[in-house]
């Protein structure tokens, strides 16, 4: 197990993503002067109990995030890894800092820090997590593929990803396909219908699950925490905290955006059903201090996630992988999707690690899967089965019961916006993103260390993307995503 990002591998964002597009640094930067910058954010980062963190915001930070915002999650970074070691200086292009670390227990990181255009550049945001996020993406086109075969062997073949799948559902209409080995090094050829891990896609699967138990009364958009776990010890804080609210990312609960083998060992208790696992995680959860008043921001929160699984087991006295089959797959005649109760199928994509020397086959098991279940543990899912979700979705969006009411999807759909980041909003376990030149896409993306997902859903066109790589990584544009951008260049362009 990774000891950073152990399980849904996301970069920390710290700031806003509107300004990192094509910064301009000032003529007054130096490399001298970029060295020390990354030097004194360390310092700050190392500071006790964090105190040297709102000094160097105030000073360093630009105003485009409240610091107050800022300021929390660099807390969580430094809780998690300090104290960091800087390794080297790592060369990077205009208005842009990079630097390789090691955190408290030796693991490499790469911190990535964009600048303002100012006279004397200000920190304007900050990214945390795997080395690689250091590289720069593949910066080639795919507007102008000719088949979706070539697509992914294309997009496979340029990222040096072991394999690729990509279905994509227009006017009703399913086309697949694969490119690409199961395992690097070996032979076996990916296949149609196998099933990948979905990571953080996992977070519209449990909003549908909650959206269900809305429809069905046991609960209400509304409920609260003080309300439906009323038995769970927690912060005062917390008791007023609805569900809807933690579907937004918007209660106020910790980040969680990866775990220690000691916290996940301290958390289980050496519990082995994984209902009790959940309710042990919902204790630590609730025994924390809020991040925020509920309502007030955004925080991307995996562990509020879980507490929503925890919820939908305590009404309605079924284990969350049970509700996710029953609920979900079966109800959509999914043939080729798994959660952690199922034997997955031997004939599958293997995860793949980048390490040091080279590509290496790693997949993530073990209770830290139990814990994140709801927030996207321990769920796989094939190309065109995840596609057929998306479908679900999108026929709710234009009006159409199905899987659930139109009126709900429509409700887990409403996005808000995200203070900073560029207008993009976020919904009940949906982004709603807008790329040029491509009408307003609903989606979400998902990793676990070792694979990266995509879906994504055009409303207005009738069409809907899903895309996989075996492989981890926190370059971007991810590969899935290029793959969809892709595919809605050519069938969702703006009118």
């Amino acid at each position: 197990m990774k000891t950073f990002n152990s399980l849904l591998i996301t970069a920390l964002l710290l700031g806003s993503a509107t300004s990192c597009a094509s910064p301009t640094a000032s003529p007054r930067h130096s490399v001298p002067a970029a060295a020390n910058l990354i030097e004194q954010l360390v310092a700050a980062l190392n500071s006790k109990d964090g105190s040297g963190l709102e000094p160097f915001l105030k000073e360093h930070a630009s105003s485009a995030v409240p610091i107050a915002d800022r300021l929390e999650r660099m807390k969580g970074l430094a809780e998690q890894g300090a104290p960091f070691k800087i390794v080297k200086m790592i060369p990077s292009g205009p208005g842009e800092l990079k630097a390789l670390i090691t955190d408290k227990g030796g693991m490499e990181l790469g911190l990535k820090m964009t600048l303002t255009k100012d006279t004397e550049p200000k920190m304007d945001r900050l990214l945390a997590g795997p080395p690689d996020l250091l590289e720069s993406a593949p910066t080639k086109s795919y507007t102008n593929w000719s088949s979706l075969q070539s697509l992914a062997d294309s997009i496979c073949g340029d990222v040096k990803s072991p394999a690729m799948g990509i279905a994509v559902i227009r006017d009703g209409k399913m086309e697949k396909s694969v490119s690409g080995l199961r395992e690097q090094g070996k032979d076996d050829k990916v296949t149609l219908n196998e099933p990948w891990s979905i990571g953080s896609i996992g977070k519209p699967l449990c909003s549908t699950v909650i959206g269900s138990l809305i429809e069905s009364g046991k609960l209400k958009w509304d409920t609260t925490l003080g309300e439906v776990l009323g038995n769970v010890p927690m912060k005062d804080g917390y008791k007023a905290v609805t569900i809807e609210q933690i579907m937004h990312h918007r209660g106020g609960i910790p980040e969680d955006p990866g775990m220690r083998r000691p916290d996940v060992i301290r958390i289980v208790a050496g519990e082995t059903d994984p209902i009790k696992i959940r309710q042990n995680y919902a204790k630590d959860i609730l025994g924390r201090d809020l991040i925020a008043k509920p309502g007030q921001r955004f925080a991307y929160s995996n562990a509020g996630y879980a507490l929503l699984g925890a919820i939908a087991e305590k009404v309605s006295g079924k284990q969350y992988e049970k509700l996710v089959k029953e609920l979900i797959f079966d109800q959509l005649n999914l043939k080729h999707s798994y959660t952690l109760l199922d034997k997955l199928p031997t004939e599958r994509p293997s995860g793949h690690d980048k390490t040091p020397e080279g590509l290496q086959p790693a997949n993530f098991t073990g209770p830290i899967e139990i814990l994140f279940a709801p927030a996207g543990g321990g769920m796989f899912m094939s190309t065109g089965d995840l596609a057929l979700f998306g479908q679900a979705h999108m026929d709710g969006l234009r009006g159409k019961d199905g899987l659930l009411k139109s009126a709900t999807i429509k409700r887990l759909h409403q996005g808000m916006a995200e203070a900073g980041q560029g207008g993009r909003q976020y919904a009940c376990g949906w982004g709603i993103e807008e790329h040029p030149g491509i009408e307003i896409m609903h989606m979400h993306n998902g990793s676990n260390g070792t694979m990266r997902a995509q879906l994504s859903i055009f409303p207005e066109s009738n069409l809907v993307v899903a895309s996989f790589i075996n492989m981890g990584g926190e370059t971007e544009p991810s590969p899935p995503l290029q793959a969809v951008l892709a595919v809605a260049g050519k069938y969702a362009k703006k009118p």
